[in-house]
């Protein structure tokens, strides 16, 4: 059987390595799988859009994508959370007087052109007593930075993964600042979930829940073998720094597991939550009537 994957960004990093830990040690060939894991595409939409066009089986998708899709044809249901907590956030130096959210003022930072995730920079600096005016801020359009745009100048401090972009430079972690949404109440969400189609569930529900088992099999050895797991997944993560994959690996888990030991545990009350925090912002078409059969625990090992 083919599984698809379509990942959310575009390009494996260590969020992904239970997956492919997973593939590379064969516990989902053992179960009759041939699986790819796959990043291209966002040219032509959004992980939620090829699964549900049938060109991919499982999507790591965000609440907001996945909570829309309800109101479609082929609605999707989140059967796990890859990460207890968000991920993004600002990061910057400590060199350059960034210490808190309210150092951004007077900075230029870069922030991507999207309202909602303006609007979060916006409440966590105000949040810290901040005047969110009073920040320089850069859309960098379609262009992702990291690190090395704030050392060549470009920028003073960054929104983007906490996990993983502030890693890739050469600044050393001592110096660097990272600024955290959810250390300041503003919008605490779960950063991805997988998703299949509601027909998918509903038809082969056993295959959902091996995979799922599967899965988190291979993110509980990630964490119990941090170095074994990068080298697992070396060849796709090839174009990385060995050291920015063992920082972003450090970094990332913690995030994987609930309180209660649980790989992709759903949390009821943020999701409802972070999409109550959309609507009242504006941000979603959907309600909160849509979270009814959305989201569930009920494959998960």
């Amino acid at each position: 059987m083919k599984l698809r994957i379509h990942l959310e960004y575009v390009h494996p990093w260590p969020n992904h390595i239970g997956l492919f830990v997973a593939r590379a040690k064969g516990w989902y060939a053992e179960r009759g799988w041939d699986v790819d894991i796959i990043s291209d595409g966002h040219d032509r939409g959004n992980p939620s859009d090829l699964v549900a066009a049938g060109e991919y089986q499982v999507a790591s998708a965000r609440l907001g994508e996945l909570i829309e899709y309800r109101h479609t044809e082929v609605p999707l249901v989140g059967v796990a959370t890859f990460n207890q907590c968000q991920l993004p956030g600002v990061f910057g130096r400590k060199s350059d007087g960034i210490h808190r959210w309210r150092d951004l003022e007077g900075k230029r930072v870069s922030i991507p052109p999207s309202p909602r995730l303006t609007h979060m920079v916006r409440e966590a600096v105000e949040a810290d007593g901040g005047d969110f005016d009073l920040l320089n801020v850069t859309h960098p359009e379609f262009w992702e930075p990291d690190m090395r745009a704030i050392e060549k100048g470009s920028f003073d401090a960054v929104f983007n993964v906490l996990g993983w972009e502030p890693y890739q430079g050469c600044t050393p972690v001592e110096d660097i600042t990272f600024l955290d949404f959810d250390q300041v109440g503003v919008a605490p969400h779960h950063a991805y979930f997988v998703c299949f189609t509601q027909e998918m569930c509903e038809a082969q529900p056993q295959v959902v829940r091996d995979f799922l088992e599967a899965t988190a099999r291979g993110y509980r050895f990630a964490v119990e073998n941090p170095d074994e797991a990068i080298a697992l997944a070396g060849s796709p993560m090839c174009n990385m720094d060995p050291e920015v994959l063992r920082l972003s690996l450090e970094h990332m888990r913690p995030t994987w597991f609930a309180p209660s030991g649980r790989w992709g545990e759903i949390q009821p009350e943020l999701v409802r939550s972070y999409t109550q925090w959309m609507i009242d912002g504006g941000f979603t078409t959907a309600s909160l009537e849509d979270i009814e059969g959305a989201v569930t625990n009920d494959f998960l090992p």
